[in-house]
């Protein structure tokens, strides 16, 4: 997948060289970034499993929901079978599909089999025409709009409520209403050929769908098989009224996309600026700096050599912080050599039982592990999977290794740092002294790692910012 810089950031997959070939238009913006793509089963992250559940969830709704009323319409045509109804279902279905494509088109959807038939031959294909004023009804209901809401209105018309209604009225209704599109399909041939001077292949399509209508519901009406004056009041104001509802509906559902999209674009947007290195550090530097000098037997995770440290002040029974602390679990995995991070433990609601326990499973673990370093990432893993002081007190015994009195002087030590530097929430994060601005969590520093190693590494430049802050 090829990152291309327009429409705020967008992926063209690339499976072969002929997708290259039919889409040299769109490798002029290519960023010079891209992103191989290689199956796999389980996805296992936490919150990508969640999304990919919930995804899944929304397409198993909506084939439910499509499956619902396919089985609704084929019911109903095989009880009341009907030739034209059968044949004003198929052209109904036929706008529909077309009418989507042209809506999908609006959104910026597209598809490559639908761009190439409108972008055959010469000229800008269908979006001229789509987007002309000239096209507009009332200035903002466009042409896909129309279709889209008159075939979809008409779909359910015949499928539902022409099988369900006693007499010829809404047939009739549907009759005239085809018959009155015939004004429309000139008006539109019109636009294209003079106006605009450009021909929408789709649009076309569309003006044949409702010529073929009009020309049927003609010969019937010609015929006498359908009484042209066969209406009432009740079957009129219900078919306008089931046209009104499915129309505005979905310029609703239009409008609500549209807004979606934008807030999307604005967040890409936002997200760019939150991971310029020339931002965060601006914030970062005014932000309150505090002692980040490790504690003899210091609790830390990753290197201590790692050139970016974060220090983290929690409290064992906090729900925020184990988020918080899941996310840095990902960043060191990311960058094992490149961040640490320093845990300071603040008394629990259970007077500090709980980080007494796991300070004196890390001191024990200190004392095992001669060589190399202790596993801290384990013993947060192992609370924070119970958060239970007497399970965790079972699986981690210390046999001795760390005295009572070592471990109260150790957990106190954590109490005078937390005191000094004034926290009062957790979590609480600071990077090599300086507390992460309020706008960052920790999975917001994953693209922001690589260009803080040059800056904390460069010692004249990390002084000099040390000192104008102060």
């Amino acid at each position: 997948m090829l990152h291309l810089e327009r429409m705020g950031g967008s992926l063209l997959m690339v499976e072969n060289e002929a997708d290259l070939k039919s889409n040299e238009d769109k490798l002029q913006h290519w960023s010079g970034v891209f992103i191989k793509a290689e199956p796999n089963e389980q996805i296992e992250h936490p919150e990508n499993g969640k999304m990919l559940l919930h995804e899944k969830r929304q397409e198993l709704i909506a084939v439910i929901g499509l499956l619902s009323v396919m089985g609704l319409f084929v019911l109903l045509q095989a009880t009341f079978f009907s030739i034209v109804q059968s044949f004003l279902l198929i052209t109904a279905l036929a706008g529909s599909t077309v009418g989507y494509f042209l809506l999908a088109r609006d959104l910026g959807i597209t598809y490559r089999s639908v761009e190439s038939f409108c972008n055959a031959g010469t000229g800008s294909g269908c979006g001229k025409v789509l987007s002309a004023n000239e096209g507009k009804l009332f200035g903002f209901i466009t042409f896909s709009d129309l279709t889209l809401g008159y075939f979809i209105a008409q779909l359910f018309t015949v499928g539902i409520l022409v099988p369900l209604w006693t007499g010829g009225t809404i047939i009739t209704t549907l009759g005239w209403m085809s018959i009155l599109a015939i004004p429309i399909i000139s008006y539109s041939l019109w636009l294209q050929a003079v106006k605009i001077k450009e021909w929408c292949r789709l649009c076309l399509v569309v003006s044949g769908i409702l010529a073929v209508q009009a020309l049927l519901f003609g010969y019937l009406f010609y015929s006498g098989l359908i009484n042209l004056f066969a209406i009432n009041l009740p079957g009129v104001a219900i078919t306008l009224l089931l046209f009104g509802v499915v129309g505005s509906s979905l310029l609703l559902l239009k409008q609500v996309i549209e807004q979606k999209n934008l807030a999307v674009q604005n967040e890409i947007a936002a997200v760019r600026i939150k991971n310029s290195i020339d931002v965060f550090t601006g914030l970062l530097f005014r932000e309150r700096q505090v002692d980040n000098t490790y504690f003899d037997n210091d609790f830390l995770i990753g290197s201590a050599n790692a050139p970016v440290n974060l220090t983290m002040a929690v409290n064992l029974h906090c729900g925020p912080c184990k988020s918080e602390l899941e996310q840095a679990k990902d960043l060191l995995s990311i960058y094992p050599e490149l961040v640490n991070l320093s845990l300071r433990f603040l008394k629990s609601g259970d007077d500090g039982k709980s980080s007494g326990l796991l300070l004196k499973a890390w001191l024990h673990q200190l004392r095992k592990q001669k060589n190399g370093l202790a596993d801290g990432q384990s013993l947060i893993d192992v609370w924070y999977g119970e958060m239970d002081s007497d399970k965790f007190s079972k699986s981690h015994s210390v046999n001795g290794m760390a005295s009572g009195t070592e471990t109260d002087e150790y957990l106190q030590t954590h109490y005078n740092w937390v005191k000094k530097s004034e926290i009062t929430k957790t979590p609480t994060i600071f990077m090599n002294g300086y507390e992460l601005p309020s706008t960052y969590r920790v999975k917001d520093l994953v693209p922001l790692i690589p260009g803080l190693i040059d800056i904390f590494t460069n010692k004249n430049f990390y002084t000099k910012m040390t000192l104008n802050d102060r």
